[in-house]
């Protein structure tokens, strides 16, 4: 008998099935965008264009408390269970802790003058420099030159070319009167860590520990210090990605986070609340608050922690949605910095945010 070269019936339903399958399995590579009201196939194309930066490490698009999104490159085998230097994104942390600090009773006020808590620690050449406040430290108007956004920050110079990290940045000669004009600067930041550590008694990364990293379950982290032993307060906090998530929806809820009130509402109110114009020191970041940037997007009010390289935690509250991302930073120049810094804002800024649907 000769025999059929046709395939048997199952298969010719079954082949069409797979390549079906296959296809939307594809399309689908993030399937609680649509229950989230994201469209899927913009997020898909985000994650695609995120994949060609270069050392490009985390992105995670969070909504309504729910991770819709999440990717690892594994550049250098860092995954999801490896804690990154988040560079600058440490302020935003740094800003938390002095509003704990505050709520606790060691810090009296914003108002209160840094001589308060770091006389003899430091010392003032001048009474200007000395009655500068816990406020103008918070929203970058020390005054003094530090241009951290610039090839002309001081960075290197302070924290590992001088013999006395803090009193290099009080003997830093001011350019402004203090509390006027917005310069980004890493020794502000620091200052509030030592004005933590001197206020509270304890170290800022135990005072961080039991306050806000317990809390919230960060429980893998690490904080390099300066020559004194003060935690970095403008940089260099290890965290893993999905803390940094945590951290968000913290500042997403006010302060509220898995059935707990870890930090007053009305200090997140007060952090994200415009106190100075920043004249577009950085795309896409036109106002500050206490240590976390601010702005508008298609009418949708957006906080964001950022750090050098690409390291980014954004908040938009009105719709509930977070989006983090980290990127390599080891052996880069700061034009290669720069160029991963944009690639990774335009990213979130011009393909995730308008793939959210109001």
């Amino acid at each position: 008998m000769k025999k059929s070269c046709k395939p048997p019936i199952f298969h010719l339903i079954f082949i069409p099935f797979l390549l079906s399958s296959c296809h939307k399995e594809e399309f689908n590579r993030f399937p609680l965008a649509d229950q989230y009201n994201i469209n899927g196939e913009e997020l898909t194309l985000a994650f695609d264009e995120f994949k060609t930066v270069e050392g490009a490490l985390s992105l995670i698009v969070c909504r309504e408390g729910t991770i819709i999104a999440e990717e690892y490159s594994y550049y250098n085998n860092y995954g999801p269970d490896s804690i990154k230097n988040v560079m600058s994104v440490t302020k935003s942390f740094t800003g938390v802790l002095v509003g704990l600090a505050i709520e606790k009773g060691f810090i009296e006020s914003v108002n209160d003058p840094i001589s308060k808590y770091l006389n003899g620690i430091v010392t003032f050449p001048d009474d200007i420099k000395a009655t500068i406040t816990i406020d103008q430290l918070l929203k970058m108007t020390f005054g003094h030159a530090w241009n951290g956004t610039s090839a002309s920050s001081m960075f290197i110079e302070c924290f590992f070319e001088s013999e006395d990290n803090l009193q290099f940045i009080i003997d830093l000669p001011l350019v402004a009167t203090p509390g006027t004009i917005f310069n980004y600067s890493d020794g502000a930041s620091h200052l509030l860590s030592a004005i933590i550590t001197e206020a509270t008694g304890i170290n800022t990364i135990d005072f961080a520990r039991e306050n806000l990293f317990d809390p919230l379950g960060i429980t893998d982290f690490e904080w390099s210090t300066d020559d004194r032993g003060y935690p970095i307060g403008a940089a260099y906090l290890r965290i893993k990605p999905h803390d940094m998530v945590k951290f968000a929806n913290l500042i997403q809820h006010k302060g509220y986070y898995s059935g707990l009130q870890i930090v007053p509402q009305a200090w997140i109110n007060e952090m994200t609340t415009t106190k100075i114009s920043t004249n577009n020191d950085v795309p896409y970041g036109p106002e500050y608050g206490y240590q976390i940037w601010l702005g508008d997007a298609a009418g949708h009010r957006y906080y964001m922690a950022m750090g050098w390289g690409g390291q980014f935690i954004f908040i938009v509250p009105d719709q509930q949605l977070v989006v983090t991302a980290t990127c390599w930073t080891s052996n880069l120049t700061d034009q290669q910095a720069g160029e991963h810094w944009m690639s990774i804002i335009k990213i979130i800024m011009e393909m995730i945010f308008p793939s959210i649907i109001d």
